[in-house]
């Protein structure tokens, strides 16, 4: 009876405020969370998160008495403030893992976090087995992930080291991104697509932009995923996994150039946003079959690199939404932008011989790494043969993408065809012959391409590179005297 009547007195002084709040007349902070003191300083767009991790153990008698790990569930929530009483909630869903040599009291956990898990979004039910002890082993030798401490001193905002990828691939198999056999199909495989998640932090992480920018490990995920989701799966060449390939292979020409030490950080940066965003939304058809069916991207970009316009527009669009950048000055913000747009417009084909001609204009009067425009010059020309990095990969997996580029033209050729539209030989799958279609590309396109990279940055690198490129095309050439689908079907 004493319960009954305090819940009837708290309710009755609860009514008007809950009144007064609908009416708006009472101030909002009365229902605002309550906050706890920091041990240290953090950035104030730091400060518009808050997040709450909570476990739970089990309370079965039966498991209580066995002398077995107990297997924790982990649930979290963190929110953006949205200046209003509504608030964003992401919840993150994992395993926790005891340290070792610590006891089963629950504040000495520390959790190993699945990229996949937060990529996803959305509620999964953890796995019934007990990570392994040589998981354990791993996190710890690693020295990576959260320290049992964290929990105790209240800090809830996380950092790039608290995550590590254990769905399907690990670091180590990250380890060989800096050289230029990385496979990225193998990685695509492997994460079900989703290399570009992967690939994409490593390499930001691989060039210490993350304390650079001082960059917000929850936006940097919000970036990827959803840059990731905007690329059309379906596109056999033009998605995700050619994202994620480019994107690799702009880290691989910018580490091996000597002038590398001049670019500027935000440069950088703005190098390895635009390399994975330079196709984002691609429809998988080219800018003349746009232009033959009166496409929308038409009647909104023209008709002059009007992809390139639309890739542009997406990937700024997606920089802003994340607010992977918004807590950099609006100056470096703009230039930054402006940068990503330079370079995805470079890799307009129909301008290639204009790129040529700059860069060859470039190594003839002289190249100055202190001058803005020469490096541009070279970010907008190691761009392109990042896009092109496919004919130059090793042989095994420049085949693989020669396979899908074919199948991504011969789909735009059968929609040409039930349109009753002229199709070019090439577009063609009952005319096309691949493997001269491809060499003839290597020919025109790409040996001249990685040849003049090869004039401004002679290294080792780069002269195999070329020998590689030769190589393929001697692989291409001898594909002429066998059955053109067999290449196909192999």
């Amino acid at each position: 009876n004493e319960y009954k009547s305090y819940l009837r007195t708290m309710t009755i002084s609860l009514l008007p405020k809950c009144f007064a709040m609908f009416r708006g007349n009472q101030d909002r902070d009365m229902f605002s969370l309550p906050t706890l003191p920091l041990d240290k300083k953090v950035p104030e767009y730091a400060l518009e998160r808050r997040g709450a991790i909570s476990f739970g153990s089990p309370t079965s008698p039966k498991l209580q008495q066995t002398k077995c790990r107990p297997r924790l569930s982990r649930r979290g929530g963190v929110s953006v403030d949205s200046e209003g009483l509504e608030a964003k909630y992401l919840r993150l869903l994992g395993e926790a893992v005891p340290c070792k040599g610590t006891s089963t009291n629950i504040t000495e956990f520390t959790v190993k976090m699945s990229l996949e898990d937060l990529s996803k979004m959305q509620h999964s039910t953890p796995k019934n087995s007990v990570t392994s002890k040589k998981s354990d082993d791993i996190l710890l030798k690693e020295n990576v992930g959260p320290y049992p401490g964290r929990f105790k001193r209240k800090m809830s905002a996380p950092t790039v080291s608290s995550y590590r990828a254990n769905d399907g691939i690990e670091w180590s198999q990250l380890n060989r991104i800096s050289f230029w056999d990385f496979d990225t199909l193998s990685i695509a495989r492997i994460t079900k697509g989703k290399c570009l998640y992967y690939i994409g932090l490593q390499i930001l992480m691989k060039h210490d932009l993350f304390d650079e920018f001082n960059l917000d490990i929850m936006s940097v995920l919000k970036f990827l995923s959803l840059l990731e989701n905007y690329y059309v799966p379906d596109n056999p060449f033009h998605n995700a996994v050619h994202a994620a390939d480019v994107c690799q292979a702009m880290h691989c020409l910018l580490v091996n150039l000597r002038s590398i030490d001049y670019f500027q950080s935000h440069e950088l940066l703005a190098c390895v946003l635009a390399a994975m965003a330079h196709d984002v939304n691609h429809p998988g058809v080219n800018q003349n079959f746009l232009i033959k069916t009166a496409s929308h991207l038409m009647k909104i970009n023209g008709n002059d690199s009007l992809l390139e316009q639309h890739h542009s527009k997406v990937s700024k669009s997606l920089i802003k939404e994340s607010g992977i950048i918004s807590h950099l000055e609006p100056k470096l913000q703009h230039e930054i932008l402006q940068l990503v747009e330079e370079l995805i417009m470079a890799t307009d084909m129909a301008q290639h011989q204009t790129y040529m001609a700059s860069m060859k204009g470039l190594i003839t009067n002289g190249y100055n790494p202190q001058d803005k425009q020469h490096r541009r010059t070279v970010m907008k020309l190691a761009m392109k043969c990042s896009d092109l990095c496919n004919t130059a990969r090793p042989w095994t997996t420049c085949v693989q993408w020669g396979k899908l580029v074919l199948e991504e033209f011969w789909r735009q050729g059968d929609q040409e065809k039930s349109l009753m539209l002229d199709v070019n030989n090439m577009f063609d799958r009952d005319v096309c012959v691949p493997s001269k279609a491809l060499t003839g590309f290597i020919d025109f396109i790409a040996e001249p391409l990685f040849t003049l990279w090869a004039d401004f940055c002679d290294t080792p690198f780069t002269r195999d590179i070329c020998r590689q490129i030769d190589n393929n095309r001697s692989h291409w050439e001898d594909i002429v005297t066998l059955p053109e689908r067999h290449l196909l079907s192999s």
